[in-house]
């Protein structure tokens, strides 16, 4: 099949007028097994390549993580360290 060869002959596809009047009707961000998805920041949403996690476009990195220990001592490294593990990093430090 070429490049340009559709499984649809070329004849029978509906004009763009006629696919969007079928979309009008879709299921856009209903929920995550909808056929469309807008961009946005919603559950049932998807995220633009522009988004920043920073909670102002996006869900915001590290939300609902807590650190804790002490600044100075080994606690607040390994709060740290899994911290990064819940975000997929993998944990290969010694004690």
């Amino acid at each position: 099949m070429a490049a340009d060869d559709s499984s649809i002959d070329g004849k029978m596809r509906p004009d763009a007028r006629v696919v969007n009047e079928f979309h009008s009707n879709d299921d856009v961000d209903k929920d995550s097994n909808s056929h469309h998805h807008t961009l946005g920041g919603g559950a049932n949403q998807a995220s633009p390549g522009s988004h920043r996690h920073d909670g102002t476009d996006s869900v915001q990195l590290l939300e609902g993580v807590e650190l804790s220990g002490s600044r100075g001592g080994n606690f607040a490294v390994q709060s740290i360290i899994q911290a990064l593990v819940l975000l997929g990093a993998s944990d290969n430090t010694t004690a």
